[in-house]
């Protein structure tokens, strides 16, 4: 079982399936619309255009997919910290069933000012629920918890970035890269704040 808030980030990256759809489709067009120049009025050539919307693009040219690359890169780290605010109140809830007239209020209480999902934001945040550290022992293969902990160090820089106007190289692969680190990273996480609260509540919270 996992936590409705991994169900719904699951479910929110659909959209950055749809933004990597579209950079095929407009490298896919570009790609026809230059072949079609080429071809002239030589039906004999058109084929040459079919093909080039039916064939895999490739890696596009920056100047074409750039802006779909660096929205969808900051979109993924948005459903990153809605994914771990999700989470964070799920986890409250159960935790404080019973223990406060209104969980959601004290949830809000404990809860960091809004900020971007760096380790010690999420350590701190699940620390005000006795569930501490729940950074500190992540990991999978080939990705030690010292790398995922700079790794997303690393890809929050790189949001932070974008969105305050520098340009910054973001290719179709890392958004692959980075929506795969995600999917990974919640999916652990996810698990571990499960083990955590199970020990405060005595019960597997999902």
């Amino acid at each position: 079982m996992t936590s409705k808030a991994l169900s719904s980030l699951n479910e929110r990256l659909k959209d950055i399936d749809q933004l990597i759809k579209a950079h095929s489709a407009i490298t896919k067009f570009n790609n026809a619309e230059s072949a079609a120049k080429k071809a002239g009025g030589e039906l004999a050539k058109i084929s040459s255009v079919m093909h080039a919307l039916v064939t895999d693009p490739g890696r596009g040219k920056p100047k074409e997919v750039d802006a779909i690359n660096r929205a969808a890169f900051v979109l993924l780290t948005a459903h990153f910290q809605g994914f771990v605010d999700d989470l964070h109140a799920e986890a409250g809830a159960l935790i404080l069933k019973g223990k406060a007239n209104d969980p959601a209020a004290v949830i809000k209480l404990i809860k960091p000012p809004r900020s971007n999902p760096h380790v010690n934001i999420i350590n701190q945040m699940f620390s005000g629920l006795a569930i501490y550290e729940v950074m500190d022992s992540i990991s999978w293969q080939k990705c030690d918890n010292k790398s995922v902990k700079t790794r997303l160090t690393g890809y929050l820089e790189t949001r932070n970035k974008i969105a305050h106007g520098k340009k910054e190289a973001i290719t179709k692969q890392k958004v692959t890269s980075l929506k795969q680190f995600i999917e990974t990273l919640a999916r652990k996480l996810d698990e571990k704040v499960g083990e955590k609260a199970a020990l405060v509540i005595g019960t597997s919270p999902w």
